[in-house]
């Protein structure tokens, strides 16, 4: 059993990558796809935490120093400070 190293992660993972994992159509899509569930796992996480923040006690906002009116703009766009 032979073992491929290479710096890029997304052509090592792909399952028709060969000793020369060459920009073909399948590793196109092989990288689309594996961005497309990264994209979609990062945007399921920022919406989670935006609901957790929506229904946390005051209390727990004032610790982390954010108002109940920013919300939406820290769940976008980060800490406002």
């Amino acid at each position: 059993m032979t073992m491929h190293i290479t710096t890029n992660s997304l052509a090592a993972t792909a399952p028709h990558a060969g000793s020369t994992a060459n920009a073909s159509f399948g590793t196109v899509v092989w990288r689309w796809l594996v961005l497309s569930i990264r994209h979609i796992a990062t945007q399921r996480k920022i919406a989670r935490d935006a609901a957790w923040l929506r229904q946390s006690p005051n209390a727990i906002l004032r610790d982390i120093g954010i108002n109940r009116d920013e919300i939406d703009q820290t769940c976008r766009h980060g800490r406002l400070k």
